[in-house]
């Protein structure tokens, strides 16, 4: 078993981040193969989920919806 981490922060993987220079297109999709047999970037959740693709580029999500995060955390409340 592999174990490949975020290039951003360096927690484990969830996502890889592959382009595609000829489509102007950025890819996430499972991470299922070692980033070794795959040119692109390692991302955990945090970061793939939180990626833009560049002006004028289109940005294709191809993970399961299950390794999505359904819920943005929000800022707590001010109690005083």
């Amino acid at each position: 078993m592999f174990i490949s981490l975020c290039a951003s922060c360096g927690t484990p993987a969830a996502a890889l981040m592959t382009f595609s220079y000829a489509g102007a297109e950025l890819r996430l999709s499972d991470l299922s193969a070692p980033p070794d047999t795959v040119a692109g970037v390692a991302l955990c959740s945090h970061h793939a989920d939180r990626k833009t693709a560049p002006v004028g580029w289109t940005l294709v999500d191809d993970r399961r919806s299950n390794d999505r995060h359904l819920f943005i955390p929000l800022e707590p409340a001010n109690v005083a």
